[in-house]
């Protein structure tokens, strides 16, 4: 299979035949164009990065006699679309450079031109002159307007954001493109839309490409809306992603900035999301640790921290529920919500979850061997149940850690519960592993459910303990369903008290002790043991 540049480069070549003629041998045509994608390709990613670099590639074009004035323009709005995807990494801050060394591109293609027509200039006379001049003139517009719609591009926004001071940035994305694309045709689509958007009166509208429109305005709530409205009859949805006046910055941080916005009213459903540092920040934040995660894991960053569990009836230690935490170097210690939904949306909670397993069944194994039977709990993913081998793979860290099936229970969630985990629910089970129901009560399970599931045990979440009636109740349902009842979040002494006398049956929290490492001797705080 060919490269993807290979096959942008025909693409370039088939268009610059559409725009004027390819001179020579088409296969050197197409050689010689790769060759100056793989120049822009480096040149994004050198550092510092240079984008005078395309004022010489420009030159190049005409060089290669590739000079008729639409090539520059289509070459433009080809290479913006399609390059950045290729060149991989942050795409906002390449989709940056991509742009900048294009103008560059186009300055020396001009440029190049003039030279060119320099010599020949005098020999002119004035019917050539004028031809000349609207030559320049249609270049000019082709490189700062959509071909497609006609409306300013990305780079006529971007100059002219630059120049206004006071106005704000509404970016536009039509919901369910690609289909209505299909259906309506791209440009179609694009063209009804663009002139639907001229309509919106003091609004400079621009098209930035595919289902991306710019509006540059100073209330961007009620532009927001009226493009709504002018949308209506062609039944396009669209959500929008706001950057205030107020913010000010560089052209290309708030288009950046407007781009997350609408990423954010995608996400939150919402018909805009206005830009907020604080938010961009901690998604920044989010990002960083994704990319870390990997090394993370390998490197041993990702640690098992342990909460005791308590018998309520006389308070003896009977196991520990196994924790992930992050101990970043340098950095604080983070708990699950810092990572474990990265995890999840990256596919790295499979190798964390097992990670954690492995490491909290040879602890258990640890404690047994110097004469502490104790049961070690720990989370289970909705996707690690997902695993068809989910099973062999507990059996043979069980059998590895040395450590018995009864003294593993795996923690999962009511909507683990709710979906098509059931066959490994069962398998888990028939291992002898216990099987525990965590959180129970927040979601959407009921006790008629617990009892078609093969568990054990009932994990009460902590809102339970605001409402004695209805734990009172819920205790005495599990103990007829021959349920074992942990309650989590146990704070003072007056709610052990309370569990005690309503007979719950074991229970965890701040109370008893919070989460900890084992030290070197498996000693964990507040479990009142440790092996010698």
């Amino acid at each position: 299979m060919r490269p993807a540049r290979a096959d942008l480069a025909e693409e370039w070549l088939r268009g610059i035949a559409r725009a004027g003629f390819v001179p020579g041998v088409r296969a050197r045509a197409r050689a010689a164009l790769q060759e100056l994608l793989e120049e822009l390709v480096a040149a994004v990613r050198a550092e510092p990065f240079d984008a005078s670099v395309g004022d010489r590639i420009g030159a190049e074009l005409v060089d290669l006699r590739m000079s008729a004035p639409p090539v520059i323009g289509m070459t433009v709005h080809l290479l913006a679309a399609e390059l950045p995807p290729l060149i991989g990494g942050d795409l906002s801050i390449v989709r940056v450079r991509v742009l900048d060394l294009l103008e560059h591109v186009t300055t020396g293609f001009v440029t190049a031109q003039r030279n060119a027509a320099v010599g020949a200039a005098e020999q002119m006379n004035r019917s050539e002159k004028i031809h000349w001049r609207r030559v320049q003139t249609d270049l000019q517009q082709r490189l700062q307007h959509d071909p497609v719609t006609g409306l300013p591009n990305e780079q006529q926004l971007r100059q002219h954001l630059a120049a206004g001071d006071g106005i704000g940035l509404c970016l536009l994305g039509i919901d369910r493109f690609p289909e209505l694309a299909d259906t309506l045709g791209r440009d179609t689509l694009l063209t009804a839309v663009a002139a639907m958007l001229r309509q919106l009166t003091g609004v400079f509208v621009a098209h930035l490409g595919n289902d991306e429109f710019a509006l540059v305005a100073e209330d961007l709530p009620k532009v927001a809306d009226e493009a709504r409205r002018v949308l209506l009859p062609l039944h396009v949805d669209v959500r929008a992603g706001l950057v205030e006046a107020a913010g000010g910055g560089a052209p290309d941080d708030r288009l950046r900035d407007a781009r997350l916005a609408l990423g954010w009213a995608r996400q939150d459903r919402r018909d805009h999301a206005v830009f907020e540092p604080a938010r961009a920040e901690a998604d920044r934040r989010r990002h960083r640790l994704a990319a870390d995660l990997p090394s993370a894991l390998d490197n041993g960053e990702i640690v098992a921290y342990y909460q005791p569990l308590y018998r309520l009836a006389d308070r003896a230690v009977i196991g520990a529920e196994a924790l992930a935490r992050w101990q970043r170097p340098g950095g604080p210690l983070l708990g699950p919500p810092d990572f474990i939904t990265l995890a999840e949306h990256t596919g790295l909670i499979r190798p964390l979850g097992r990670h954690v397993l492995e490491r909290a069944c040879r602890q258990a194994a640890r404690w047994r061997r110097a004469g502490h039977d104790l049961m070690v709990s720990v989370n289970l993913s909705p996707l690690q149940l997902s695993e068809p081998t989910l099973p062999a793979d507990v059996a043979d860290i069980l059998h590895r850690a040395g450590l018995p099936p009864g003294n593993l229970q795996l923690e999962i969630t009511e909507s683990v519960a709710l979906d098509d985990g059931y066959a490994a629910l069962r398998r888990l089970a028939d291992l002898g592993v216990r099987l525990a129901m965590d959180d129970f009560g927040t979601g959407y399970s009921s006790l008629s459910l617990l009892s078609k599931l093969p568990i054990s045990t009932v994990k009460l979440a902590a809102e339970f303990l605001a409402e004695p009636a209805v734990l009172r109740h819920t205790i005495a349902l599990c103990h007829a369903l021959d349920l074992t009842v942990t309650a989590e979040g146990i704070e003072t002494a007056e709610q052990e008290a309370l569990l005690r006398s309503l007979g719950c049956d074991t229970g965890q929290g701040y109370h008893f002790g919070r989460p900890s490492p084992a030290d070197s001797r498996g000693c964990v705080a507040g479990c009142g043991f440790h092996v010698a």
